[in-house]
C-alpha cells in the first residue's frame, strides 16, 4: 500500500493530485512535517520528476552475530 506522497507522485493528471490533496486535509492527525512533505512532493511533481523512490532501495539493518563461545 502506498502512502499519500508516493500516491501523489505517482499521479498521472492534475486533478488527481488536487483530489489527493484535498484527502490529506482530512488526516486529522498529520503533523506539520508530514503535510510539508505532501507540498514538497507536489512541487516536485509539477516540476517534472518522474523518480519515485521505493522502500526496497533503502540500505539494510545489519544485524549482529554471535561468536560461539
Amino acid at each position: 500500500m502506498l502512502g499519500l506522497r508516493q500516491r501523489i507522485l505517482t499521479a498521472t493528471s492534475e486533478e488527481e493530485v488536487n483530489k489527493l490533496l484535498a484527502e490529506g486535509k482530512t488526516y486529522e492527525f498529520a503533523s506539520v512535517k508530514t503535510r510539508n512533505s505532501w507540498a514538497s512532493a507536489v512541487r516536485r511533481k509539477s516540476a517534472g520528476e518522474k523518480y519515485v523512490p521505493t522502500k526496497s532501495e533503502t540500505p539494510a539493518k545489519k544485524r549482529k552475530v554471535r561468536r560461539a563461545r
